[in-house]
């Protein structure tokens, strides 16, 4: 009985945690894409609770050299998971994006995929706020 119940309790464990792991949305990793550029190192996508640490350094390493990468990130808003990615193209210009299946003004309302366009990111290892985006102040 013993071993039955711990079985039971691993399964579920298991059913719970898998539902955080999910894949990124289709339209986020397409948008990342075309911002970046199909010739973009793919620095993956990582799903919570999974360690970001590489994702994060190979889009540094690629931006140290000026070389074009796309990566996204799972977080955990108040509601639900949402999906933040970064993105560099071969220019140098760059994007954070910003997809989240979950709108507070009710399901009927569809997910939503959001651009801001940065003059720099700043990457933060272990933060809720993983890319941070400084927008342009409209001077040069």
């Amino acid at each position: 009985m013993k071993r039955l119940a711990l079985s039971l309790l691993a399964t579920l464990t298991a059913i719970c945690n898998g539902h955080a792991a999910e894949s990124a949305p289709e339209a986020l990793l397409r948008k990342l894409m075309s911002l970046a550029g199909s010739s973009s190192q793919d620095c993956g996508t990582v799903a919570q609770p999974d360690d970001r640490d590489a994702a994060v350094g190979c889009a540094s390493h690629a931006a140290a050299s000026g070389s074009a990468y796309r990566f996204a990130v799972q977080l955990q808003s108040t509601e639900s998971f949402i999906w933040q990615g970064a993105a560099r193209d071969e220019h140098g210009r760059l994007w954070v994006v910003f997809y989240d299946s979950n709108r507070s003004d009710g399901p009927a309302a569809g997910p939503t995929l959001s651009v801001l366009q940065c003059r720099e990111i700043v990457f933060a290892l272990r933060n809720s706020d993983d890319l941070e985006c400084k927008p342009f102040t409209g001077e040069p």
